[in-house]
Formats: C-alpha cells, structure tokens, sequence
C-alpha cells in the first residue's frame, strides 16, 4: 500500500512538473518573441488609415489643388493601405525565421516497471532543444528581410503609380476647365458676330444666310460647350476613386495659377532610373534572396544538432540524469543537389529579369522623355507663335467684317483657327505634366514636388 501511495505521489509529482515546464516553455517563447522585435526596412512619409472611405469635402468657392489630393489619397487609398499592410505582414515573418526551432518537452510512464538496485524505474521526463547548423539561421532571417525590404519597394511603387494617377487625373480635370472656358469666350464672340451681322442684315449689307450660318455655328458651340460640361462629372468620380473616397458631388475646379515646368535633367533622370526606381530596386533584392537561398541549398548537407537532458524517476532511489547529444543525416545527397540546382537557376531567372526590366523601363523613359520635349515645344509654339497671331489674324477680320471688307467665311475660319489653336495648347500643357508624372513614376523622383 506504501509503494502504491509513494508511485501515486510521484505521478502527481510528474505531472506537475510536466504542466510547469510546459508553461515556463511558454512564456519564455512569448518573452522572446516580444523581445526581438523587427527594425523598420524603410521609411513612409505617412501611415495610411486604417478607417471607413473618407469623404472630402469642399466649400463653395474652394479650388482643387493638387497637393490636397496627393495628400489625402496617400492616408485613405484603399491600394496602398493593402499594399502597407502586405509590407508590415512581411515583417513579421523575420523574427519567426530567425528564431530556434520549439523545443521538445518529452514524458514517459513504464508501463511495466524495471528493477534497478535502487528501486524501480516508473516514469522519465526529457527536454531537447534543435541547433540548426551555423549559419542556416542568419541566412533564413536575411531571405526573409530582403523579401520584407522587397515588400516596401512594392509599397513605394504602389505610391509612386497612385500619385501619377492623380497628378495625370488632375491635369485632364484643369484642361476640361480651360476647354469649357475657352469655348465659351469664342461663344460669346460669336454672339458679337451675331449682332453685328443683324444690323447689317437689317441695313441689306447682308444675306440671310451669312446670318443663319452664324447662328449654326453657335448652336454648334453650344452643343460642345455642354458635352463637356457633361464630362465633368466622370472626371471628378475617377478623381474620387483614386482618392479612394466616397463619390459625393463633383469636384471644384482647379486653380488657375500659372504652373512653371522644372528643368530636366535626362542623365540625372537615367541614372535615378537604375537606382532609385522601386521596381528594379524590388527586382534586384529579390535576387539577393535568391544569393542566399543558394548559400542556405549548400548547408543543407550539414547536419542539424539535438541537445537534451533526461531525468528518471526511480520510487525510493536517486533519481539520474542524462545528456542526449542527436544529429540528422543528410545522406539522400541527390535531394540535396536538386535543391541546389533550383535555387541556381532561381537566382539566374531573377538575374535576367532584373536585366530585362531596366532595358524596358530605359525604354519607357526615352519614351516619356521624348514625349514631354514634344510637349513642351508644342506649348511654346502655340503660346508664341500661333495664338498671338491667329488672335491678331480675328481682330483684323472682325473689324473688316463691321465695315464688309472681310467676308463671314474669312471671319469664321480665323475664329476657328483661335480656337483650335487655344484648346491646343491647353491639350499639349496638359500633356506635359501628365508626362512629367510618368518620368517622376519612373526615375522614383519627384513624387513630392507640388504642381
């Protein structure tokens, strides 16, 4: 009955200590955990909220700048939020790589006691703990950085498309403001032409149909004067939705303050390409992975190392201890090789990628560039050249028009002319801030720069 109650104790005993070590294993993983932390792979200008669509809202008489926009789209965008948090999920996989393997807490009950000299042997606890061979740790904790650090990359990229988006958006939006405004002043200056060919028309300087022509011409502007009113509102909505806000009214119109276009650079610009963009910067840590992953392919031949202690628990006698010392063997040589050979030929793919996209985004960029200089002198010949003298041209024609000097149809095709000639250059301004975005998409520069 006495051995019964002693084996019973120390079952309880067992059991405890099982339970004990059980949570103090626990808590030190928890501790550890809480403990490493992770360091930060990058830098953000601002943290995107984590809240429900935001509305903005504006005030009447308020004007449409540029840098609200980029502001708020930067704290409410839905695409960078998910894009945020992908960088932060990635994070944290760093100190679960880096961290040693849980360790193994083992118990054992003898069904079937064995006699010793001291007494019998009833039950045994044990506790081991996995050593990866050196160097397998380091260089899982660094794939799992560069693949965070590759993370933010796409996070940047994600900002740097976001803010082309809206810079590209915002343009369109001010020249749909200047395409209304300009043809409503040739409106109205076919209202002049109107008035005047009536009192001609009455004074029989006239026919009729000069004047009915006139009056075709106006309801032809009308007509465009309203479908592109019409277009606003589609234009504010893709606004909005970059913004990732509620579609709530349409949008005020920009100001109309004179935009200088900055100096260019191409060389800077090429070389701010290779180094700064967040694409090939993705591309080209991915490929440092994969440097690794070809490093961590080669140790895979090394063992691994257990290391554990064992104590049993004799009722009556002096309870031994033992050191357990285990290693895995690595002998299935060809798995390993193949292993290898796949992280290679990772790193060659991700090699010719990284070469692939910086010939292709070069491209983009003498492209873009290419654009913008035609843009640029479009502007200068229209704002120069072409509209001071299509405007000398009509003030010519409508004075011999009062006087009859200068027939309608010569009045008409120089007021056409002006027009076409204004809305073109307020299409090729609008073109070389929409393309000056793409170059600031690419080269990653600029993406802070006001408009």
């Amino acid at each position: 009955m006495t051995g019964r109650k002693t084996t019973s104790r120390r079952l309880r005993l067992a059991r405890g200590a099982f339970l004990c070590a059980g949570m103090a294993l626990a808590a030190g993983c928890a501790s550890t955990a809480y403990a490493e932390g992770v360091g930060s792979t990058g830098s953000v200008s601002a943290t995107p909220a984590r809240s429900q669509p935001a509305a903005m809202s504006f005030a009447a008489g308020d004007t449409l700048a540029i840098e609200d926009l980029l502001a708020f789209a930067e704290a409410h965008s839905p695409d960078l939020r998910s894009a945020y948090a992908r960088w932060e999920a990635a994070k944290e996989k760093v100190p679960q790589v880096a961290s040693l393997p849980d360790a193994r807490l083992t118990y054992g009950y003898f069904a079937k006691t064995v006699q010793t000299k001291t007494g019998p042997q009833e039950q045994k606890i044990g506790l081991s703990q996995t050593l990866p061979w050196f160097g397998k740790l380091s260089l899982r904790e660094r794939m799992a950085a560069k693949e965070a650090e590759a993370a933010y990359q796409d996070y940047i990229a994600r900002r740097l498309q976001l803010t082309q988006r809206i810079r590209s958006d915002f343009h369109e939006y001010a020249y749909l403001a200047q395409a209304i405004k300009i043809n409503r002043e040739h409106l109205d200056l076919l209202n002049i032409m109107e008035s005047v060919a009536a009192v001609r028309f009455k004074a029989g300087g006239l026919s009729q149909i000069t004047l009915i022509q006139i009056q075709v011409e106006q309801g032809k502007l009308e007509d465009r004067v309203r479908g592109l009113e019409t277009l606003r509102a589609p234009l504010s909505s893709r606004i909005r939705a970059a913004l990732g806000t509620e579609a709530s009214g349409i949008l005020p119109w920009p100001g109309t303050k004179e935009v200088l276009l900055p100096a260019i650079d191409e060389g800077a610009l090429r070389r701010s390409l290779l180094e700064s963009n967040p694409s090939l910067r993705k591309m080209d840590l991915l490929r440092e992975k994969e440097d690794d992953s070809v490093k961590l392919a080669g140790r895979g031949g090394y063992p691994d190392i257990t290391l554990g202690v064992e104590r049993i628990f004799i009722d009556g006698g002096d309870d031994p201890m033992t050191a357990t010392i285990s290693i895995n063997l690595p002998i299935w040589r060809g798995r390993l090789r193949a292993a290898k050979r796949e992280a290679i030929k990772r790193r060659e793919g991700m090699e010719d990628a990284l070469h692939d996209g910086a010939h292709q985004l070069s491209a983009e960029l003498d492209l873009a560039l290419y654009h913008f200089r035609d843009a640029e002198r479009k502007v200068g010949l229209y704002r120069n050249t072409l509209i001071p003298k299509a405007q000398q041209a009509i003030d010519v024609a409508l004075k011999g028009f009062e006087t009859g000097k200068v027939s309608f149809t010569d009045l008409l095709d120089a007021q056409r002319s002006l027009l076409a000639f204004q809305l073109a250059g307020e299409r090729e301004l609008a073109n070389t801030h929409k393309r000056l975005a793409e170059i600031e998409a690419l080269t990653g520069v600029g993406a802070g720069r006001e408009l």
